[in-house]
């Protein structure tokens, strides 16, 4: 840091300067602190997420494979064609401590038997079954996604403001404590000079 002379007033400024950078360290680390606790109930959801995706991929697999087995690929891959649509999506933005982050809205990929566009006369349980499993695993994609985008800005952000927090504390605040030390020092010699010089005088003008 660049040092200014060795005066009360700058002594003044510069505790000033330290108690402004100690407040938003303060507040840096509480927004650190905030951040932290939801960026382990996010990851927490993140999991139970990811394990609700494991498990309808796992079941939709199995009723795929079920049906594979009962209509062959040609016909499955018929009604899949058949049922096939456009998803909506709306991507809007939050807010929290500061950290912006998508937000997915959508509606869900489950139809009831009658909208999925095949002959419902031509097909049976089973197939329904795997439409429906695979649907359902199209909404706990999007879940999933919308949960671990939200989970990595807030572990980005936690990453940026640790960053500042430790300039602060170890770029910052100690070399302005000690310059504020050798003022002190600095004054306190320059007292005790003076008061040794008036001694002095007070003694000279006694003889």
């Amino acid at each position: 840091m660049e040092k200014t002379s060795p005066t009360r007033l700058n002594l003044l400024l510069l505790k000033q300067r330290v108690q402004t950078t100690e407040k938003g360290l303060g507040l840096l680390e509480s927004k650190r602190e905030a951040l932290v606790k939801e960026f382990f109930k996010m990851a927490a959801s993140a999991m139970t997420a990811r394990e609700n995706l494991r498990q309808g991929m796992q079941k939709a697999q199995n009723a795929l494979t079920l049906s594979m087995a009962v209509f062959g690929r040609e016909s499955l891959t018929s009604a899949a064609f058949a049922s096939k649509r456009n998803l909506a999506l709306e991507v809007s933005e939050k807010n929290i401590w500061g950290v912006r982050f998508p937000d997915l809205q959508f509606q869900t990929a489950v139809r009831s038997v009658e909208a999925r566009g095949y002959s419902v006369t031509s097909t049976t349980p089973h197939l329904d079954e795997t439409v429906k499993g695979f649907e359902e695993v199209i909404d706990l994609i999007l879940k999933t996604v919308s949960v671990e985008m939200k989970l990595k800005r807030i572990g980005q952000e936690i990453k940026k403001v640790t960053r500042r927090i430790n300039a602060l504390k170890e770029l910052i605040l100690p070399p302005v404590r000690a310059y504020i030390r050798e003022i002190k020092n600095s004054l306190e010699e320059r007292e005790h000079e003076e008061i040794f010089r008036i001694k002095r005088f007070k003694r000279k003008w006694k003889d």
